[in-house]
């Protein structure tokens, strides 16, 4: 396999991963709604991935190659997740929070390595589109940090 060739497979391994967190995301805002500044953010979030996803298929095929239809083990990853964190539960929200946090990590560490390939092979415009990318994971990363300390607050109160 070339190195152009490994990239176009991480960039695959990272669209099955925004096409499996926006699902997650999905549920996730539904468990949210009574809580309006993290349903909204969540609904941003769910928006922002699936921009995320289209801008690496265009990275895809920028590069010749094609999106594959195979689930990836991020996919696979994310999914299990989504299963451990969401059963019906009074600290729902600290699960999903904690799954959440955990998954735009796991993102920001890939778009990193994604980034770092495609400079290596001089692919500057795919990078600074992954880039883009990486900034808004960043952000919801942060925005959970920030609420995630009253998320626990709230349901030891209800305990």
């Amino acid at each position: 396999m070339s190195s152009r060739e490994q990239l176009i497979t991480w960039l695959n391994d990272a669209y099955a991963m925004e096409s499996a967190l926006e699902e997650v995301l999905e549920r996730h805002a539904k468990d949210a709604e009574d809580h309006p500044e993290v349903h909204a953010r969540i609904m941003r979030h769910i928006d922002e991935t699936r921009e995320q996803a289209e801008t690496v298929r265009g990275c895809i095929d920028a590069l010749g190659g094609s999106v594959s239809g195979a689930k990836s083990a991020f996919a696979s990853f994310f999914g299990s997740m989504q299963g451990m964190a969401n059963k019906p539960a009074g600290d729902t929200l600290v699960k999903n929070g904690l799954a959440d946090f955990a998954a735009e990590h796991f993102e920001i560490a890939s778009y990193k390595a994604l980034i770092q390939a495609a400079r290596s092979l001089g692919e500057e415009e795919i990078a600074r589109k992954l880039t883009g990318i990486l900034r808004q994971e960043e952000d919801m990363a942060a925005f959970l940090e920030e609420k995630l300390p009253d998320a626990v607050s709230e349901t030891l109160a209800h305990a």
